[in-house]
This record gives C-alpha cells, sequence and structure tokens, in this order.
C-alpha cells in the first residue's frame, strides 16, 4: 500500500502552506439504461469472455503519445462524456452537483445527470472488459429471479432483464432515477441494501456492481445474501480497487494520481465505508457459506497507451471515465471528511487530470469480479 503522507503535506502540493511533499509508492496489486434498449443484443449467457489478464504486462503502443496529444484536450468535459454515452446506444458487445437527499450527509457522491453518465459509460467499460457479458457468475440459460443492488441508473438490470427473458429482475437503489420504460421483466424498488431485506422469495442470482467504498459491514451483506439465494444461486460483486497500478517505472511519475488514490482510501475509512476492502471480499464470502469462489481481475488501462486494439479502445472510455470520477469522489468525501477547502480541492484534481491525459504514464486499475455459490 501507498506509503500516507500527512494532510499538510498534500495540500502544499496542491499550492496551500506545508513543510514536504510525500513520495507515494506503488500499492501491492491486488446510456444511460433506457438507451440500453436501442443497443444491439448479444447472448451473454453463451459468450466466453475475455482470459483475465491481470498477471500479464501490458505492452505500451510507442505511438500513442504522439497520437494522444490532441485527442487529450477534450476528454474530461462533460459534453464529451455525454458524446462517449451516445456512442455506445447502438454498441455491438463482442468478445453545481446534486447530492442525494435520503440520510442526508451520508452520501457522497453526486446523482445528477453529469454522473448518470458516467455510470453509463462505466457500464459499457466494464461489458468491453467481459466481452460483451455482464457478469462471470456460471448462472446457467434460464435464471428465474435476480436482484441487483445498488442499481443506479439501472442499466445493468435493464440489459440482464432484456437478455434472459426468463428472469424477473428487480433493481434497488436510494436514488429513484431510473427510467419508466423498461423491459416487462425488470422492476426497480427505492431501498437501501444496507438495510433489512424484506424479499419474501429467493433468488437464483443477485449482483451488485461498484459498491467497493458504499458498505459499512460486508460480513453482513454477504450473509444477506447468501440467506436470500436459493440453494445452487450465485452471487457476484464487481468493483475496481482503489488503487493505480503499472507495470513500469512511471507509475512513480503519477504523483498526484497516487496521492488523490491514497486521501481517497484514508476519507473512507474514517467515513466508515472503506475503499479497501475488496481483497478480502473472497474470504468474507467464504466466511458466510459460499462455495466455489473465485475473484478474477483485470487490467483496465487510463488512456490508449496500450498496444493491444481492445485494451486502447477500452482505455479510451476509462480515461474518460476517470477524470470524471475523480471530481464525483473528491468533493464530498475530502471537504465533509478530511477538511479540505474547495480551492485545495480543485487544484489537486487539476493535477490528477493532467497526469490521467499524459500519454507517457502507463497507468491501470485493476477491476474485481468475485463470485460464489450457495451449496
Amino acid at each position: 500500500m501507498a506509503q500516507n503522507g500527512s494532510a499538510a503535506e498534500v495540500k502544499e502540493s496542491t499550492g496551500a502552506t506545508a513543510q514536504s511533499s510525500p513520495s507515494p509508492q506503488n500499492p501491492p496489486a491486488a446510456q444511460r439504461a433506457a438507451q440500453s434498449q436501442s443497443a444491439a443484443r448479444s447472448p451473454a449467457a453463451t459468450q466466453s469472455p475475455p482470459a483475465a489478464h491481470d498477471n500479464e504486462v501490458l505492452e505500451v503502443d510507442d505511438a500513442s503519445a504522439d497520437a494522444d496529444s490532441a485527442y487529450n484536450a477534450s476528454i474530461g468535459s462533460s459534453s464529451y462524456v455525454s458524446s462517449l454515452t451516445s456512442s455506445i446506444r447502438n454498441y455491438k458487445y463482442e468478445n453545481g452537483r446534486r447530492y442525494h437527499a435520503y440520510h442526508e450527509g451520508s452520501y457522497v457522491l453526486p446523482n445528477d445527470d453529469e454522473e448518470q453518465d458516467r455510470m453509463d459509460l462505466l457500464n459499457h467499460i466494464y461489458r468491453l472488459t467481459l466481452g460483451g457479458n455482464l457478469h462471470l457468475a456460471p448462472i446457467g440459460p434460464n435464471p428465474q429471479r435476480v436482484l441487483d443492488i445498488g442499481t443506479g441508473t439501472g442499466i445493468w438490470a435493464i440489459q440482464f432483464a432484456e437478455e434472459y427473458p426468463s428472469a424477473e429482475v428487480i433493481g434497488t437503489d436510494l436514488s429513484p432515477i431510473q427510467p419508466q420504460w423498461v423491459p416487462p421483466n425488470c422492476v426497480f424498488e427505492v431501498d437501501d441494501f444496507e438495510q433489512e431485506w424484506l424479499f419474501r422469495t429467493e433468488f437464483d442470482y443477485i449482483h451488485g456492481r461498484e459498491l467497493n467504498g458504499f458498505v459499512t459491514d460486508y460480513d453482513r451483506l454477504f450473509r444477506r445474501a447468501f440467506n436470500h439465494l436459493k440453494p445452487g444461486g450465485y452471487f457476484e460483486m464487481q468493483s475496481v480497487d482503489a488503487y493505480f497500478f503499472a507495470d513500469d517505472e512511471t507509475i512513480h511519475k503519477a504523483k498526484y494520481c497516487q496521492m488523490w488514490a491514497q486521501y481517497v482510501r484514508e476519507a473512507s475509512e474514517k467515513f466508515g465505508k472503506s475503499f479497501t476492502q475488496l481483497p478480502t471480499w473472497k474470504e468474507k464470502m467464504e466466511k458466510a457459506g459460499f462455495v466455489d469462489v473465485r475473484d478474477v481481475a483485470y487490467k483496465i488501462p487510463e488512456g490508449r497507451w496500450p498496444k493491444n486494439p481492445r485494451l486502447k479502445e477500452i482505455g479510451k472510455y476509462q480515461q474518460a471515465q476517470q477524470i470524471q470520477a475523480t471530481e464525483a469522489y473528491t468533493y464530498a468525501l475530502f471537504s465533509r471528511i478530511l477538511g479540505w477547502e474547495t480551492k485545495e480541492i480543485e487544484m489537486l484534481c487539476a493535477h490528477v487530470r493532467n497526469e490521467l491525459l499524459d500519454p507517457t504514464l502507463h497507468l491501470y486499475v485493476s477491476a474485481h469480479f468475485v463470485y460464489g455459490r450457495k451449496p
């Protein structure tokens, strides 16, 4: 794990008064939903996802630095992300922010239109990573009851309902931001998955995506999922770990990205919903009673620097998504939890953005798909 510097050190790097600057180290590896209805469908149950490449060293496209210089100018703007989300409506899958008002002060991400665009873009990144699939758990071709906790815009639940007409899909979230026009086998409910689950009928499959940093007690969550599954049912969690990596020395040049991730982790610990627990998910699922538990990781590049064409495309979307996520995750956590001033936050976000746009920095994040079966 990167060594923690003091808040004063970080603030000096962003223009505030202090004595020294930290030197973060490389940590250990650990459409809107409505738009999806016009997207080309693929039989996810029959597709084979790409092999996980978490241990593979990513090759660098030496020409990427020159080619990206003009391209990078517009990345990160809300209009650019809106354009990207619009561009994926017909994608064929082949191999002043508004915050949530519920429990005021307890929610750290905005839920406005810009954030919804980002969440739908993230869904696209996950599908590209899995070769068009929505999951890794071997659930079979005809699931009957499916639950998507923390559904967000509902895009995953809608696409799952479209591709599995046998399933009754329920998506739950604190925010009622999902569209009204959905497949007949998909419904949404306003609910807090951290509260008691009141479902009376068991599920064949329970799914949660990007919940890292939004759970108070993972042991309790995994027990609830276990208790609400049918025997033979699967539970799957999909999320990106809260670290930046690189397979070369450029990780040491990404000072502000490392710094930002370090302070997000620190703030989340103080907030009580840690971003550092993902490496424990497999063990905690087994403790809850799940068997055949797997933790499959994929490298998600930040930018178009990889030589591999598939990863280059994924990196294009991830770069834009990550720049938007930096602002989305920073303001509430840093101001409410760490006590930073707005100017300090803005300056750090600007530094992070510049590093994410630098094609000579070969950064990536690690996306984990952790799933297990109820015996």
